[in-house]
């Protein structure tokens, strides 16, 4: 429990529901003979609730306690049957339990006994529909021969239990599994059980992604095939206004592409989880070869393993799609910075001349100026220059005139330089 303890520790609040989840799918230990029926039915990742719902209203119907807000799983028992519901990321499972009334096989299923009007309103469409009956031993050829000629099966666990089936769906539409159990290790078939009907339901969930593998197949030749063409239009010489059309005809294909990621990804990387899963539960099994049949594990190799490498194989071309196109985005990107830069230094060229330009313009003129000025000034000067001559005998305006025309000159031309300066900041 979360909180203080005797020992003046303070617990993480989660700690007690992280410890729960390594005992919240426990197997069920069985004895033969007996019958166990798995439903998985697919309601998607917001579909919790609904299951979770539906499960209560069998446990009200029974008169037995429902799971809580926040329960994952829950156990109902029937009297003569029980029913397990785990839920996971995507789907839940509905597992029945019960011991048979005959003594033929496959005549009977754990959901028998089930209110069939609440089984009938399953939420979410049922993907899995499979059947196991554990049995003691008996002569494993008649067994086998109950599955036909496809028959699949192995000797188990050191030979403590043998598994037959063909993975098809019956009459009833389940596939069938058979279980030879030697009595007396409930425990044990407990765990062999739950392994073999984990391997028919995450069998069916990586299969998911198959389907998906094909479709996502065709969008993306077609993608691959244009960004072909890009690269094509990509050695070509273009102008600055071609590589920027080219540049956003890329940019709408990878948005294109990472769409279609983003619409398939999480199917693809559970697909891969789930057969990572499988392998798991057949490792587990620790199978040996029954003569002239295909264990479960080499089934799995001949017939799953393919359409898994398939689907990884796309999720690949996928990510390679995704990264050709943003290599070529770079590269034409690149290219336009370089045609920019290329056009800014031919501006900054042009914009050095025209500036030297004007600089020798506003020298020319500011030589006139100097001209101009000084001739008004040396006029100007004149008046009182010839004034001086009238009253002081002696004095020569003309001469008096020329003397002073240099330095009225250099005046006004020093005058300008330094306004020029002051308006321009150029203090150097």
């Amino acid at each position: 429990m979360a909180g203080s303890t005797a020992t003046g520790w303070r617990y993480h609040p989660q700690r007690d529901s992280l410890l729960a989840e390594a005992h919240a799918r426990p197997f069920t230990p069985l004895t033969g003979p007996a019958l166990v029926t798995r439903i998985a039915t697919l309601s998607g990742q917001d579909g919790e609730a609904r299951d979770r719902d539906h499960m209560a209203a069998l446990c009200r119907r029974l008169g037995q306690p429902e799971p809580g807000p926040t329960a994952r799983w829950a156990v109902v028992d029937g009297g003569s049957w029980r029913l397990r519901w785990e839920r996971h990321t995507e789907l839940s499972t509905w597992t029945g339990f019960r011991t048979p009334t005959g003594t033929i096989a496959f005549e009977e299923t754990a959901f028998d006994l089930v209110p069939q009007d609440w089984l009938a309103d399953f939420p979410g469409d049922v993907l899995v529909a499979t059947r196991l009956e554990v049995w003691p031993a008996v002569d494993p050829a008649a067994a086998a021969a109950m599955f036909g000629v496809e028959v699949v099966g192995s000797r188990m666990a050191d030979d403590a239990a043998i598994a037959f089936t063909d993975f098809r769906p019956d009459g009833r539409g389940m596939t069938r599994l058979l279980m030879l159990a030697h009595a007396g290790d409930a425990s044990q078939t407990g765990r062999l059980v739950q392994s073999l009907i984990e391997i028919e339901t995450y069998r069916l969930m990586a299969l998911l992604a198959f389907p998906v593998a094909g479709q996502t197949g065709h969008e993306l030749s077609a993608i691959e095939a244009r960004a072909g063409e890009l690269a094509e239009r990509l050695t070509e010489d273009g102008d600055p206004e071609a590589d920027r059309l080219l540049l956003d005809q890329l940019s709408v294909l990878a948005g294109e592409t990472e769409a279609l990621i983003g619409r398939t990804g999480f199917r693809f990387d559970a697909a891969a989880a789930y057969h990572r899963i499988v392998r798991e539960r057949i490792d587990m099994l620790r199978e040996t070869h029954i003569n002239g049949l295909l264990t479960l594990g080499e089934f799995m190799q001949r017939r799953l393993d393919p359409a898994m490498r398939t689907c990884d194989a796309v999720a690949e071309r996928q990510r390679a799609a995704i990264g050709r196109i943003a290599r070529m985005a770079q590269m034409l990107n690149t290219r336009v910075e370089v045609a920019a830069e290329a056009t800014s230094a031919a501006l900054l060229a042009s914009m050095d001349r025209r500036a030297g330009a004007a600089l020798k313009l506003q020298q020319t003129v500011e030589g006139l100026s100097t001209v101009a000025i000084s001739y008004y000034a040396v006029a100007l000067l004149g008046f009182p220059l010839k004034a001086m001559e009238a009253s002081i005998d002696g004095f020569n305006a003309t001469l008096a005139t020329g003397l002073a025309a240099p330095v009225v000159v250099a005046g006004v031309w020093y005058w300008l330089r330094s306004f020029r300066k002051t308006l321009t900041g150029d203090h150097g």
